[in-house]
C-alpha cells in the first residue's frame, strides 16, 4: 500500500526498471516517488537538486527527449537536465536512485 506522505526522512535508495527510467522529468519525479513507496497529490513539489542518479539513468531521460522531442538539440536537453534534472553520482550503480531529504514536499 502506498503511504499519503509527502515527506522523505533520510536519504533512500530505489532501482528502477528501464521504462520508470527513459521518460519526461516529471513523469520520472512522480515515478521515482512511488518507487519510494508514496503517492503525488496535487499539492506534491519535487526539489531537483535533493536527488542523485546513475549514469544510464541520465543517459535514458536524454534518450526519451531526443526521441520524443528530436526538435530539441542535445545542447538544449542538457541544458534542461543541468536546470531541472537530477545530477549523476558514479558510485551508484546501474538503475540506482537515491533521493534525499525534502525530495518531496508540499506547496
Amino acid at each position: 500500500m502506498m503511504m499519503e506522505m509527502q515527506k522523505v526522512d533520510a536519504d533512500r535508495r530505489v532501482m528502477l526498471s528501464e521504462e520508470e527510467m527513459e521518460q519526461s522529468l516529471p513523469c520520472f519525479y512522480r515515478a521515482v516517488a512511488e518507487a519510494a513507496g508514496y503517492t503525488e497529490t496535487e499539492d506534491t513539489m519535487y526539489d531537483c537538486t535533493r536527488i542523485l542518479v546513475a549514469s544510464n539513468v541520465q543517459d535514458a531521460i536524454i534518450r526519451y527527449y531526443e526521441t520524443t522531442s528530436p526538435e530539441l538539440s542535445r545542447e538544449q536537453v542538457i541544458t534542461l537536465l543541468l536546470l531541472s534534472g537530477p545530477k549523476v553520482d558514479a558510485e551508484l550503480k546501474d538503475n540506482e536512485v537515491v533521493i534525499q531529504e525534502r525530495f518531496i514536499s508540499e506547496k
